[in-house]
């Protein structure tokens, strides 16, 4: 009987040994590699890494691409992006994890297959990739998406995730289904140059250290009564807090009519939940009429909290429960090739040591405050050496405290 267990451990831990494998994609196989990724995929088992050489001048793979495994891609020139055209779909299943790192979708798109997941969730990891198209994630609900360090140059859509350290053209983020993730949505120091909407009742979120903008022309929409933002909340989880900190919201339209509907940061949510807005450089430029909202709270049932934001301009709140020491006519700057803050937002923000700047003194209004300050994201793969993307820790420990959750992210090939 001890030989039999024996025997079955050791051939269980071969097996196990055995069940990861890495397969190498080259151009025209050389080497013995595999000629395509489709190739490749085919050929993979579940725990499987794909490690792709970028060809010379970039030039694309030009197939279509179906991940219907559990499998990560990776240069193998690190840091290096290979380039893919073509199709490029994820097809979700329960317990399945998809990491995509360093892939160049040239003129393509990244999305999920339309399926439906029961009793248990999928998981969507891209890392360090540049996508000239969009990145479709929510085709299937229950899938968890996370985008890290990577650039969009389309619309980005996801049911749930993180998104931190990233360009995103314009965020979406919608409706979830059960069973839902444990962990609520996190969206952190961004770029988003054509704005963000949040569209769910599913989880509550934080929204920190994100740089948004959003410029349009009311005519040149033909909607008189557009909603125009920088930031859209249409819906929020009942009974939960969500947390709007230290971005900087931007919003310039010509052509208003509905003025209350017309801000940097506009909650039209009708949950029953708490908004807390702080921090935040909250700027919205009126063009051929209108009124200036910094933050619009169109809808009465949430609780809307405002302190301690700045704006170059009068600071104007719309349907806002609580406001204090929110700054107006104000005048900033940031450097961004040293990563600091200068004029009234520095050490104006909520003067408690909770949300310190990451050098302990007190908090910067804008992007560059707090602890999750733009300098823990940019630039992407400093040095080419891997780094922590996420770090989640609580902002204040109390005497007895035997057990502190930690939440952190990293990448290393």
């Amino acid at each position: 009987m001890k030989k039999q267990l024996l025997f079955i451990a050791i051939a269980g831990m071969f097996t196990s040994m055995a069940s990861a494998t890495d397969l190498y994609v080259r151009d025209l196989g050389a080497g013995g590699a595999y000629p395509t990724i489709s190739a490749a995929i085919t050929a993979a088992v579940d725990g499987d890494r794909i490690i792709i050489k970028p060809k010379i001048g970039n030039a694309p793979y030009l197939e279509t691409v179906t991940i219907n495994k559990s499998l990560t891609f990776l240069s193998e020139n690190n840091f290096a992006k290979y380039y893919v055209k073509g199709a490029i779909s994820i097809v979700p299943a329960v317990g399945r994890v998809v990491t995509i790192n360093n892939m160049y979708a040239f003129q393509s798109d990244i999305v999920t297959s339309t399926t439906t997941l029961a009793g248990g969730r999928a998981t969507v990891n891209i890392i360090n990739c540049t996508v000239d198209g969009g990145l479709t994630l929510d085709n299937t609900q229950r899938v968890t998406a996370n985008i890290f360090s990577s650039r969009c140059s389309g619309i980005a859509r996801i049911v749930h995730g993180k998104v931190t350290g990233s360009f995103v053209e314009h965020l979406r983020i919608y409706e979830d289904a059960a069973p839902l993730a444990t962990t609520d949505i996190s969206i952190i120091g961004n770029e988003m140059p054509s704005g963000c909407i949040y569209d769910s009742t599913d989880y509550a979120f934080a929204f920190t250290n994100n740089d948004v903008a959003y410029t349009t022309s009311v005519a040149a929409s033909g909607n008189s009564n557009l909603v125009l933002y920088g930031f859209d909340i249409a819906h929020m989880k009942v009974g939960s807090t969500n947390n709007v900190l230290n971005n900087r919201i931007y919003n310039e339209t010509s052509g208003v009519t509905q003025t209350n509907r017309y801000a940097a940061l506009y909650c039209e949510a009708t949950e029953s939940c708490v908004l807390y807005v702080a921090n935040n450089i909250l700027v919205n430029l009126s063009v051929n009429g209108g009124q200036d909202y910094a933050l619009t709270a169109f809808n009465p049932t949430p609780t809307v909290v405002a302190v301690n934001n700045f704006s170059t301009k009068n600071m104007v709140f719309y349907g806002v429960d609580t406001q204090a020491d929110n700054i107006s006519n104000g005048t900033y700057d940031f450097d961004f090739n040293n990563n600091i803050s200068t004029g009234g937002i520095v050490n104006t923000g909520i003067n408690d040591d909770e949300y310190a700047d990451i050098d302990l003194s007190r908090n910067d209004i804008g992007i560059f405050g707090g602890s999750n300050s733009w300098v823990n994201f940019y630039p992407p793969n400093a040095g080419n050496r891997p780094r922590v993307t996420y770090l989640n820790t609580p902002r204040r420990i109390y005497n007895g405290t035997t057990a502190m959750p930690v939440e952190a992210t990293g990448i290393s090939k």
